[in-house]
Parts: structure tokens; sequence; C-alpha cells
């Protein structure tokens, strides 16, 4: 299973670059993430049970900061879910791109979800950025909600909700939205 997906990346020419080489090569790797996941009911489950939960599991965590006596912290990371969402819709309403299970024939949406605005990740983003924020007060909460970001990001191109590039997008907003609110928080400490 792995090897074909492998196989898959080692074929694609990226080499040249131009923005319809990387929506081309966006595209083989979510169908080829999507493929691989639907050959085995165990990959499926995963995927599906990932792409579906992990958000609810980082909602947890943030619960848990608060709970814990990081009520700053939780209460940053909140802003931070408000601010990435309306950055996301402003940046999908510049970039209207549909999800790949509506765009690509041989991608089969394996969570109920509608068509619209795949980019960027808001879930990818979302976590990335309490990580950021969580991260600061308890480094092995930022560490969790990190590795949760990111399985979430794979198991939704597995899935297919998105490309990998809305995951990096996610990834990049996310990471600079938890850095200014974590730092303006230091800024106020130190003042």
């Amino acid at each position: 299973m792995a090897g074909g997906l492998a196989r898959g990346w080692a074929s694609l020419s990226c080499s040249t670059v131009g923005l319809g080489r990387v929506l081309d090569c966006d595209a083989q790797l979510a169908t080829q993430l999507n493929a691989l996941v639907r050959r085995s009911a165990l990959a499926r489950s995963l995927a599906v049970g990932s792409a579906s939960g992990l958000a609810g599991v980082e909602v947890v965590l943030m619960c848990l900061a608060f709970l814990t006596g990081r009520r700053s912290s939780a209460v940053r990371m909140l802003a931070a879910v408000g601010v990435v969402y309306a950055a996301s819709e402003l940046l999908g309403r510049v970039w209207k791109r549909e999800r790949p299970f509506g765009e690509l024939d041989q991608v089969e949406a394996l969570v109920r979800h509608v068509r619209q605005r795949s980019f960027p990740s808001r879930h990818v983003a979302s976590g990335l950025a309490m990580a950021a924020i969580g991260g600061r007060a308890q480094p092995r909460l930022g560490w969790a909600m990190t590795a949760v970001a990111w399985v979430l990001g794979v198991s939704r191109v597995a899935s297919g909700l998105h490309y990998p590039s809305d995951v990096l997008a996610g990834a990049l907003l996310g990471s600079l939205v938890g850095r200014f609110l974590r730092e303006s928080q230091s800024g106020r400490r130190t003042r």
C-alpha cells in the first residue's frame, strides 16, 4: 500500500515550477492517498474517524488547558480559532476551490461534506494556532495539539476533503496566527 503511494510520489514530475504543475501534483497526491485508504477497511476507518473526530480532541485539549489553570492560554486559543475562521473565509473567497471529491472523479468523499471552500484547511490552521499558544504554557500540550493537527490534515486529504496544499496553507496560516497571539501575550507580560 505505502509502496504504491511512494511510487506515485516519485513519479510526479514537480520540478517544473508553475502554479498549474503544482495544482496537478496536488490533485495527483489527493487522488492517490484517497485511493490508498479506500483499499483497506482499516485504513478507511482510521481516515474517517480521524477526519471526523480529531477536531473534537483539540477542543478537549483546549478545555484541559483551561481546567488546569491555563485560562489565559485557553482564551487565546479560542480567539485564535476565531481569527483563523475569519481569515480562512477571506482566503476562500479570494481563491475559490472546490474540495477534491467535488472536482476529481477518482476521489470519493469518505466523510459527508459540502463541496465548497477547500482552501485553506481551517481544521489544521485552528489546531496549529492553538498548539503554538498552548505549547508556550505547557510544552507537552503543544506537542500533542501539533500531532493531532497534522494527523487531522492527512486524514482529511485521505478522506477526499482537502488537497495537500490546503493543509499546508492551513498550517502556515495557523502558525502565523498562533505565533502572533502568543507573542502578543508575551509582550503584555513584559510591559
